[in-house]
């Protein structure tokens, strides 16, 4: 009885970060009974310019940003775990013999293989046997990137405790949900879409493919419909709201194949580069609240296609609908990733 009132009485609290060129996201966890509890999610339009490439533009924007979400989610937490794009680091491997494993011999490997100095840069590893060799997996992040992110949480008085990728945190996540697997996730965004191979149980291989996001459909419908950016927004959401539907269709059909094409390089690479054969996909971003996308692209590549269901293990807080938790899955995921990922 006294154990289970140490465990009621702990509810510490913490708060996962997505900040992202179209949106930032939030979630908020609690620690009960050693376990993480979502018990919050917000997210909130990116102002324009405010982050660039990933990288911090306009400091006094972002802090606006932030503090919006944070006075929307009401949390108390001052401590941060944080997910970075993918185009902010390096991610590599390679293999090598036992006798290569000490730290300074595997710092000096990473410093040939990157194009940085090895000064300069933050980096990570960690070591996976194969056969008589070792495979070893990095990280690596520019110093002043990292520095400039904990820099701005510490001029809001919040202290940021990790810090990871988005490709590792939605590899993690689904590896908790799902378990071991080739899979493919697709991240698809508002100005890119990133597809995400990994093997049975690594992050393998990831390519971005510019000016294919959500944005180049906007700017398809605003270019050949002669309409406004808000009337084109306004169209992706609710397609019934014009009369002009054989015409997006037209459109949405050959933005479409562009982006099919693309994954279809993806997979040739994968499977030539580093013999994968995906047994899943899965979709997440602002391109999986199209309606009909994961058939079209089940049909287009013969494959499974699944949104994440986090309720699987991850518990939920009764404040949070069922509904919403749907926009979570897909819109959410790397903010999820990042929040559980001390706890699997």
């Amino acid at each position: 009885m006294f154990k289970r009132l140490l465990s009621f009485i702990k509810k510490e609290k913490f708060l996962a970060v997505d900040f992202g060129s179209y949106s930032l996201k939030l979630a908020e966890f609690q620690i009960l009974n050693d376990e993480p509890v979502l018990t919050g999610f917000v997210q909130a339009r990116t102002y324009e310019n405010v982050l660039i490439n990933g990288i911090i533009n306009d400091e006094k924007l972002l802090k606006t940003n932030f503090q919006n979400l944070i006075s929307n989610i009401s949390s108390p937490s001052k401590k941060i775990y944080l997910a970075l794009p993918y185009e902010l680091v390096i991610i590599g491997s390679f293999t090598t013999h036992a006798e290569m494993l000490e730290k300074k011999k595997i710092k000096e490997m990473i410093d040939e293989e990157i194009p940085y100095k090895i000064d300069d840069v933050y980096y990570s590893y960690y070591i996976l046997p194969v056969r008589e060799e070792y495979e070893v997996y990095y990280l690596v992040a520019k110093k002043n990137v990292i520095d400039k992110y904990i820099k701005f949480f510490d001029s809001l008085h919040y202290k940021v405790i990790n810090i990871d990728v988005d490709f590792v945190s939605l590899h993690n996540l689904a590896e908790h949900l799902y378990g071991d697997g080739p899979r493919l996730i697709i991240d698809w965004g508002f100005s890119k879409i990133k597809l995400f191979f990994s093997n049975k149980s690594t992050p393998v291989y990831a390519r971005e493919l510019f000016l294919l996001g959500l944005k180049t459909f906007k700017d398809k419908l605003k270019d050949k419909l002669h309409i406004s950016s808000e009337e084109a927004e306004k169209i992706m959401v609710d397609p019934l709201s014009t009369d002009r539907r054989d015409k997006v269709k037209e459109i949405f059909r050959e933005y479409l194949e562009e982006v099919f094409t693309e994954f279809e390089y993806g997979f040739d690479i994968a499977s030539r580069k580093y013999n994968l054969e995906i047994s899943d996909i899965f979709l997440v971003g602002g391109g999986a609240r199209i309606c009909g996308i994961k058939e079209l692209i089940a049909q287009r590549f013969n494959k499974e296609v699944k949104f994440f269901d986090i309720s699987k293990k991850v518990k939920i807080a009764e404040n949070i609908s069922p509904e919403y938790l749907q926009v979570i899955n897909t819109q959410g995921a790397i903010t999820i990733g990042i929040g559980i990922k001390e706890f699997i």
